[in-house]
Formats: C-alpha cells, sequence, structure tokens
C-alpha cells in the first residue's frame, strides 16, 4: 500500500499583547488540496506568505505583536524529538524555535550524548583496581620491624590485607612474605619438641 498526502496544512501564529497586558495567540491555517506529488518549499512560499498577511490584516489595531515565550524542555523535546545539532540548526534558522528554546534543546543534547561518567564506589570493586590516588604508602620502603609493630601483622594473611588497602607499598610487602617465609621454614626444619 502507497501513501500520499491529499492535503497541506499550513498555519501562521501571532502573539499579541492587549491593552491589559495580556497576552493572546492568534492562529490562522489554510488547507490546501494536493492533486499528484507533493509541493515543494518553493510553490508553499507564497501560500504561506499570504497567509501570514492576512493573519496581520485581521489583528486588532495597535496591539504590539510579542515575541512568543520559551516552551518548556518537555514540550520541546516531546515535539521535535531532536536527535542531531544540525536539526536544531534548521529549526531555529526556519523561525521554529526561539534562541532560548535552541539553547535549551542543544543542552539536552549534549548531555545526552556524553552522560557523566560513573565512578564505582571504591569498596564496589577489587580493592586492586583502587585508584592510586588513595594510595598511602611511603616512597622508601620502612623496616620489617617498624610495618609489623605499626599495623599488628602476625601473618603474611595479615600482610596481604594491609597490602590490599594500599597502606603497604609492593617493596615493603615482598619483604613482609620473606620475614614470614623465612619464619616459616625456621620453624618447619627446629625438630620436634
Amino acid at each position: 500500500m502507497t501513501l500520499r498526502r491529499t492535503e497541506v496544512e499550513l498555519a501562521v501564529e501571532r502573539d499579541v499583547a492587549d491593552a491589559d497586558g495580556i497576552v493572546r495567540r492568534f492562529r490562522i491555517v489554510g488547507r490546501y488540496p494536493v492533486e499528484g506529488a507533493s509541493p515543494t518549499p518553493e510553490e508553499l512560499a507564497p501560500l504561506l506568505r499570504a497567509l501570514s498577511e492576512e493573519l496581520d490584516r485581521s489583528l486588532p489595531a495597535g496591539t504590539p505583536v510579542v515575541a512568543r515565550a520559551d516552551r518548556p524542555l518537555s514540550e520541546l523535546v516531546e515535539t521535535y524529538r531532536p536527535r542531531q545539532p544540525e536539526l536544531l540548526d534548521l529549526l531555529l534558522e526556519d523561525h521554529e524555535l526561539t534562541d532560548g528554546e535552541f539553547s535549551l534543546l542543544h543542552r539536552y543534547l549534549v548531555e545526552r550524548a556524553t552522560p557523566a561518567p560513573v565512578e564505582p564506589v571504591p569498596t564496589d570493586r577489587p580493592i586492586a583496581a583502587a585508584p592510586l590516588a588513595q594510595d598511602r604508602t611511603p616512597i622508601t620502603p620502612r623496616p620489617v620491624d617498624e610495618l609489623l609493630r605499626l599495623y599488628r601483622i602476625e601473618s603474611l594473611k595479615q600482610a596481604g590485607a594491609v597490602r590490599a588497602h594500599r597502606q603497604i607499598s609492593y617493596e615493603e610487602y615482598m619483604a613482609l612474605k620473606r620475614h614470614f617465609g623465612a619464619a616459616e621454614t625456621a620453624a618447619a626444619a627446629a625438630p620436634p619438641s
């Protein structure tokens, strides 16, 4: 089934302030039958111009035409469903959008295109993936005795937990590993009592 356009509807609007400052919207609509191919923009331009002139002649004399108030973002998104900034430029050129509406929709598109990065909470990921900004290890390795006393480390497992929290450096952890490795070897070599 092939659909074809049978009618074109053109509308022109003006917002006019009356003597009391109340803004009213006046609108004129023209419906034109279409026979054959859809009309081109060049064919529609004189019809639109004629409608605009007719509306201007029918407005109350001496009432100032005011700029249209910006529509809210929700209405703009629902009406135009913006996807590309280039289309917003065209809508602005065609006076479909005010400068304020253009800015609002453009900001909306930019925010949707670049979602804010979500930084996971450090506890939601492995400790090894914690950022180095939270690394509290000193630049020069501390002696093993100081580490054992400072962090109350009594086993290699506890040393691993302290390293996982980035409180000791890799070099300090390896020194503790050698310390506990030597202690385990000595305990295994000692004769049973």
